[in-house]
């Protein structure tokens, strides 16, 4: 017999924009850079274990420290494979392996 999962109507309303983002982003891990969905966090802390605990079980990344233009603490989800920053263009002096290393 399998358990029934029941939700409250803010978890429900929270894993209903999370399914839309994901089914919408490809796995194309290069547009993953920039695929993000935010939510204003002012959730209890019921829906905030929520949140953790679904990213967990979607393997999606969620961070708890951007704010908006209003200031107001934002969640971000984001999908795996999402780098930070753009790719850095390599350092041409450690490229040729003339760094100041003294492996020699």
């Amino acid at each position: 017999m399998r358990a029934k999962l029941v939700l409250t109507r803010p978890q429900r309303d929270i894993f209903d924009q999370v399914q839309q983002f994901v089914l919408q982003n490809p796995r194309k891990p290069s547009q993953h850079r920039t695929a993000a969905l935010t939510m204003p966090d002012t959730f209890p802390a019921r829906e905030r274990k929520f949140i953790s605990t679904l990213a967990e079980e979607l393997h999606l990344s969620v961070t708890w420290n951007e704010y908006d233009e209003e200031d107001q603490n934002l969640v971000t989800w984001r999908l795996p494979g999402f780098l930070d920053e753009p790719l850095a263009e390599t350092d041409p002096e450690q490229a040729n392996g003339d760094s100041n290393s003294e492996s020699e």
